[in-house]
């Protein structure tokens, strides 16, 4: 069976928050170790599996930005422990073929232990955020203020209605000037702004999230408010 890293966007309600463990010189140690022994792939591997796994649009003249080691992500590690992965690394990939709202998408190289190289997508749209904060932390609280905001703000939009349509639709950096350096897909300082826009009832609601990278993890901050589109 294949590696799953997460069920999908739409189950994220269902998550409970969880503070990651601060990073040790062990970790580091190990996860040097990992990445010497399955280093970063080349960029037409990489272009192949992401082009297998692209189905929302046309993978035409899709170009792949830096693909960073995510070996430090907690789901990704504990993978790598129960010998379902050997490594994973995460590239922002643009998108011309695409509408202009799908432009970019952030996917996941995922090397299991025979060595091959396969592909998923985490979302549509651009972001800092590390996996873990983003499913676990982020994202349930963004949809619980998005679902809040369509229930009052759009006629008809029951809590019912609401359950069967939200979900994230693309993921936006606002500002990341005060943006940290990354190691094996984590951040340990640095500070920087996203709005998400979620799909709910028909309309759109986009959000306004803070992130602060410490060494115990990232500190997720969204706003207590969702401003509805046409």
């Amino acid at each position: 069976m294949a590696f799953r890293l997460m069920a999908g966007v739409g189950m994220a309600l269902s998550l409970a928050g969880s503070v990651a463990l601060a990073q040790s010189p062990e970790d580091a140690a190990r996860w040097t170790a990992i990445n010497a022994a399955a280093p970063t792939p080349a960029a037409e591997a990489a272009r192949a599996a992401v082009t297998a796994a692209q189905s929302d649009c046309p993978a035409t003249g899709a170009t792949l930005g830096v693909i960073e080691p995510v070996t430090g992500w907690r789901r990704i590690d504990e993978a790598i422990t129960d010998g379902q992965l050997a490594n994973a690394w995460v590239v922002t990939v643009q998108r011309p073929a695409c509408p202009a709202e799908q432009a970019f998408a952030r996917y996941v190289l995922l090397r299991d232990p025979g060595g091959g190289l396969s592909a998923q997508l985490i979302h549509v749209g651009r972001s800092h955020l590390d996996l873990d904060a983003f499913s676990e932390t982020a994202l349930p609280r963004a949809m619980r203020t998005a679902a809040g905001a369509a229930a009052r703000d759009i006629p008809g939009c029951s809590p019912e209605a609401v359950s069967r349509s939200a979900g994230l639709l693309r993921t936006d950096i606002v500002e990341d000037a005060g943006l940290g350096p990354a190691a094996w897909g984590r951040r340990q300082s640095g500070a920087w702004r996203e709005r998400w826009l979620f799909g709910v009832c028909g309309r759109t609601l986009s959000v306004m999230i803070d992130f602060e990278a410490t060494p115990d993890g990232t500190r997720v901050t969204v706003a207590p408010w969702a401003s509805l589109g046409r």
